[in-house]
């Protein structure tokens, strides 16, 4: 319910603001501050519209010129010169790939090496183990081929096995490597290769 007091003050706010309008702009120094405000708030407006201008200017500037560098570049040869080499040095990281008919294969393959270099640097393997993985991540779905192997430290002959590892034409990666030397010296580490199918005959 609307109260008689209410009523009244609705209808006395437009008459009272319209008067308080009048007397204001009646008075000569409340014309000026207003008139500067007006300005004021022109010339912010035309400083943020300027300075906005401005920014855009500088943007389509800088983009004509990465274009212009763009077309520069695309008229020389440097894109089929680093294809070239980028195919080049692909070919050469496949060469360094593992092949194996079967996944059997090369695991057995892959053991095999290994114990054939820690034999030749005179360590002892005590154990060791190899697995695939079935579900490679890796964005040209190569097979990877993991061993895990482990036997007494004896710090010339392990120096001659990695070495052996680091000198051989095929990629192996020393994936993990832990030494322990009390109470038993003793080595772990794990090896990993990357398999494509071989050529078959």
């Amino acid at each position: 319910m609307i109260s008689l007091q209410s009523l009244t003050f609705s209808r006395l706010a437009p008459a009272q603001v319209g008067k308080w309008w009048r007397d204001s702009v009646a008075n000569s120094r409340a014309r000026v501050l207003l008139a500067v405000l007006g300005f004021t708030l022109a010339a912010s407006g035309l400083l943020v519209l300027d300075s906005r201008d401005g920014e855009i200017r500088r943007e389509e500037a800088d983009k004509r010129t990465q274009l212009a560098r763009i077309e520069q570049i695309g008229k020389t040869e440097v894109w089929q010169q680093r294809r070239e080499e980028v195919q080049l040095a692909r070919t050469q990281a496949e060469v360094r790939l593992w092949e194996a008919e079967t996944d059997g294969l090369a695991q057995a393959n892959f053991q095999s090496w290994l114990l054939d270099r820690a034999k030749e640097a005179g360590i002892a393997v005590g154990e060791m183990r190899s697995s695939i993985d079935v579900n490679p991540s890796n964005p040209l779905k190569l097979r990877k081929v993991s061993a895990q192997v482990s036997g007494r430290f004896e710090a010339t002959g392990f120096v001659k096995l990695l070495q052996a590892i680091a000198g051989q034409e095929r990629l192996v990666v020393v994936e993990r490597l832990d030494i322990q030397m009390a109470p038993t010296p003793r080595f772990e580490m794990v090896l990993g290769a990357f398999l494509r199918t071989a050529a078959k005959a």
